[in-house]
């Protein structure tokens, strides 16, 4: 799946944030970002089989999850959007999860694709 993400990069990823929660180790960076994104993989995954199922509950959880841990590594337009399937999760209203889950795929690969371009 290709990334569709343009514009300013800035607004899609704190790099700054990253550098600083791993102390300005480069090394560190890349062990957080490579366990990040394979928790990152594993919880799209949950979401495409709760999705399925209709579990308001475990899409509300796992994006919840998602998105603290996107904030706290600089994610931000991934935890924009995991915030937005949570809370379309908590309301009942799943009618846009498949969008919203294609657009968190979206955003992980650009993250993954920007970071190995560093």
């Amino acid at each position: 799946m290709k990334s569709h993400i343009r514009g300013n990069t800035s607004c899609y990823f704190d790099w700054q944030q990253l550098s600083q929660l791993a102390g300005e180790d480069r090394e560190f960076e890349a062990e957080l970002m490579a366990i990040f994104l394979q928790d990152a993989e594993h919880s799209l995954k949950q979401l495409e089989q709760a999705i399925a199922s209709q579990s308001m509950q475990t899409i509300e959880e796992v994006a919840h999850s998602l998105r603290g841990a996107s904030a706290n590594v600089g994610a931000i337009a991934l935890s924009a959007v995991a915030l937005q399937l949570e809370l379309n999760a908590r309301g009942g209203d799943i009618t846009g999860a498949h969008t919203l889950l294609k657009q968190l795929n979206q955003h992980c690969l650009w993250i993954q694709s920007q970071f190995q371009n560093r």
